[in-house]
């Protein structure tokens, strides 16, 4: 019926079009700097909640803290008089994609041991380097060694499947880039701050775990490297400190996203950490900048400082969540 086939390959070839239209349409889009940012931004929110419980959640199952630690472990171990962990090495060259900790506690159980990582996804290693230590040493056979380091999947490029600080590094990378001279683009640095503080906000909400994970009898079985809220926030805000404190748009946008953040605070250490960096970018800003500018953005600092102050008091003597007023 050459009608019929006529009439499908005309139907065909609109749909052929509508798609090419789309297509066009689709790509700039997904492609555009605030489409990207939305992603990352996005992405690193998501992951902040699903990786933290809230603060009226119940701990997980192997979370534990405040676990006598194995003198040999401890931070503060003397380096001789006693006997040493045996150290777990690096056998790849790579960044840590992934770090199995259920798979590292089975090993340590099976075997009767306590192991402490030295890498966190993220970081790169070589061979020979160190990830991890395994008390006591004479417990940790070859086979033991071999099921702890098959619990790090080493890749060519940093992942966002175990690292918020990749998707961190990212959002100060364009905002750092938006602030060169080339380019002088502080609006894109605004949109990365504002995800940022959305972030860092989401995160003082979270409780962030303890370093000492057990197995399902109880017993200490791992330790990892600290997650704190003041390592989060210098990898965020330090980072861009330098950059943002040249620009009055940016600047400003710095301290409001810091100020932001502070809204969610409900303790008064975090309050203390968004302070501190406030006080040292409003010093940075001072030798920086001249001008109108100057006084606009240390003037929006001190106003900053101020309400963190009150916040401050008001979180102490209440034990309310921190009002910001003052803050436009």
């Amino acid at each position: 019926m050459p009608q019929l086939a006529l009439l499908i390959a005309l139907v065909l070839v609109l749909c052929s079009i509508a798609v090419l239209i789309y297509f066009i349409h689709h790509v700039p889009m997904r492609i555009h700097i605030n489409s990207v940012i939305e992603q990352i931004g996005g992405r690193l929110v998501h992951d902040i909640e699903a990786r933290f419980p809230a603060k009226d959640e119940p701990a997980p199952a192997n979370h534990a803290g405040d676990l006598p630690v194995p003198q040999a472990l401890s931070a503060d171990a003397p380096l001789a008089g006693q006997e040493q962990p045996a150290p777990i090495l690096s056998y790849g060259i790579g960044y840590i994609q992934v770090i199995d900790e259920g798979a590292v506690i089975e090993a340590a159980r099976a075997h009767d041991m306590v192991v402490r990582l030295h890498r966190q996804p993220g970081d790169f290693v070589h061979k020979h380097s160190l990830l991890m230590t395994a008390w006591p040493a004479g417990k940790c056979s070859e086979q033991a060694a071999a099921a702890l380091r098959q619990a790090c999947a080493l890749g060519s490029r940093r992942s966002a499947l175990q690292d918020l600080r990749f998707l961190i590094d990212e959002l100060v990378e364009i905002a750092a880039r938006a602030l060169s001279p080339g380019v002088n683009d502080p609006f894109t640095a605004s949109s990365c701050l504002d995800w940022l503080g959305a972030a860092m906000a989401t995160l003082a909400q979270r409780r962030l775990p303890p370093c000492e994970r057990v197995d399902a009898d109880g017993q200490l079985r791992l330790l990892l490297l600290p997650v704190t809220f003041d390592d989060f926030i210098e990898r965020a805000f330090g980072a861009l400190a330098q950059y943002a404190s040249a620009d009055m748009i940016a600047g400003k946008r710095f301290l409001d996203s810091l100020g932001d953040v502070a809204h969610h605070c409900d303790d008064p250490a975090l309050i203390a950490t968004l302070a501190r960096q406030a006080r040292a970018f409003r010093a940075l800003a001072a030798n920086t900048l001249d001008g109108a500018c100057r006084d606009a953005v240390v003037g929006r600092a001190d106003s900053v400082l101020a309400a963190l102050a009150r916040a401050t008091g008001e979180s102490l003597c209440a034990g309310t969540t921190a009002r910001m007023e003052g803050i436009t």
